[in-house]
């Protein structure tokens, strides 16, 4: 289903994605198809979403197959994540070359969205990590750099989650 958001640019349809499972697909997708860099800045990295087998199969081969993959994953609940036994931490330290994660700082604590971000042009978006309703922009550059301007600085600022570095599986 796709629908307009307002925006005269064809670039910013997107399709409506409902439900945790529909969410899990699209973000399957959205590791798939990128070839440079994916973005993720989630709350505490939902594991049935993010550390299931295909998205992991996605995100191993996309880091493998990629001369110059980059995955950076920033999280705002860290610590949650590392007592949850994810496997897309396990992943990331065995390729530490291609994936970082870091930690939001307190200060920042309050964001509460979750968005991913493929070559700096697709976005699958919501507005809270609970929420069942998200929004795939499949082919929109525009909306995507707009995220990747919110996600820069607090990148920058956010210190690596040491946490998720010393997990032991």
């Amino acid at each position: 289903m796709t629908e307009p958001t307002g925006d005269s640019r064809p670039e910013a349809d997107y399709v409506l994605v409902e439900g945790r499972e529909a969410f899990h697909a699209a973000a399957v997708a959205v590791a798939t198809e990128a070839r440079r860099e994916i973005v993720i800045f989630s709350y505490e990295l939902d594991r049935r979403i993010f550390g299931s087998e295909d998205f992991l199969s996605a995100a191993r081969k996309f880091t493998l197959q990629h001369a110059h993959a980059r995955m950076r994953i920033l999280i705002n609940a860290a610590g949650r994540t590392a007592r949850n036994s994810h496997k897309l931490v396990e992943l990331g330290r065995q390729l530490t070359s291609f994936i970082e994660f870091r930690d939001l700082p307190d200060e920042h604590s309050g964001i509460n969205e979750e968005y991913m971000v493929a070559d700096g042009r697709r976005l699958l978006h919501r507005l809270a990590p609970d929420q069942l309703i998200a929004r795939d922009y499949q082919t929109a550059p525009h909306m995507a750099r707009l995220k990747l301007r919110d996600f820069e600085p607090l990148w920058n600022e956010s210190p690596p989650a040491q946490e998720l570095r010393d997990l032991r599986m």
